[in-house]
């Protein structure tokens, strides 16, 4: 039944994989935080997220959880990375010591994740892109959000948030990710270029359950060297890899994700233990606009986050800033 469904796929989608590059590695780090827009702790406040990847062969345990799925060979993989991260939110009033009925929950999210990414080449500048992940952490005081946010707090001098004793409980936590996506580079003038993408997956697990849509607008040059800076999930498909270029580039870029939410802990609450929870939204909405730049072994990335409302009676939407800086190094 596998063999049949990949065949029906890869039948429906004339492509074929990329020829194999030389062993690269990178280096990523992801900053997201509502200080670099509002200034105001508030919903999702801060997210931090270091990453490991590389273009070699992936890992024996990896290539097992992959070679279970349909649409996936463990051959195809072009891309592996490993990542280590942190997740913070907090309610609107950060000053009231017991929750509020219609402010959403405190909660941190440490996490480890896995991923693996291949990518095949269309008809003339077009590609397809699959991408899989695996992360497993905790929610509740286990994953140190109180501590985080308290001593960064005090670091810089400013109030620390009165409320993190009703913090959701701690609860043991994973999400399976799968995403496509497809993209069409068009040449303007010489080295400018502008590309149209879109996408679709969806997230499964007790933490996250969704299906999500997208699409993204790029416009640069040297576009075929990467398909996007990340972003921490949920938000748009990127990858903190890239292809080298001794010369400088740059792109602009503006995209949207839709996601119709099944499950999402951070305003349901736990799963097997009563705890603070509001009523979230079915659909929410994300907007990013940014700018990036490439310079020999460096990329870094600047964006602004927009999130539609995520729970009823919120009063606001979601504004927050991200950085990303990826670094290539050679095997």
């Amino acid at each position: 039944m596998k063999k049949f469904i990949f065949l029906l796929v890869t039948m429906m989608m004339p492509i074929e994989l990329q020829a194999a590059h030389p062993e690269t590695k990178f280096w990523g780090f992801q900053l997201e935080n509502d200080s670099f827009t509002s200034g105001n702790d508030s919903f999702y406040t801060h997210g931090t997220q270091i990453s490991f990847s590389s273009t070699g062969d992936a890992p024996f345990f990896v290539k097992k959880i992959i070679d279970t799925l349909p649409f996936y060979r463990s051959s195809e993989v072009s891309i592996y990375s490993f990542s280590l991260g942190q997740k913070i939110f907090t309610p609107e009033d950060t000053e009231a010591r017991n929750p509020m009925t219609n402010d959403r929950p405190y909660a941190g999210w440490a996490y480890l994740q896995t991923g693996t990414a291949h990518l095949f080449k269309g008809k003339g500048n077009s590609d397809w892109f699959n991408g899989f992940g695996l992360a497993f952490g905790m929610i509740g005081p286990s994953s140190l959000a109180k501590e985080t946010q308290r001593d960064f707090h005090k670091l810089i001098g400013v109030d620390v948030p009165q409320g993190w004793d009703s913090q959701l409980h701690d609860e043991p936590g994973v999400i399976f990710t799968y995403i496509r996506k497809y993209r069409q580079i068009f040449n303007l003038q010489k080295t400018l270029q502008t590309e149209l993408s879109y996408h679709g997956g969806g997230t499964l697990g007790n933490i996250y359950v969704y299906a999500s849509n997208g699409f993204m607008v790029r416009c640069g040059t040297h576009l075929g060297n990467d398909i996007g800076p990340p972003t921490i999930s949920p938000g748009l498909p990127g990858l903190p890899a890239f292809k080298p270029f001794s010369n400088f580039s740059w792109y602009a870029f503006a995209g949207a994700e839709g996601r119709a939410i099944v499950r999402n802990i951070f305003l349901d609450g736990n799963t097997f233990r009563n705890s603070h929870s509001v009523n979230k939204k079915t659909f929410v909405a994300d907007l990013q606009i940014g700018i990036a730049f490439h310079y020999k072994n460096f990329r870094i990335s600047i964006c602004d986050m927009f999130r539609s409302k995520e729970f009823e009676g919120q009063p606001k939407q979601t504004h927050y800033g991200a950085i990303n800086l990826t670094y290539y190094f050679a095997q």
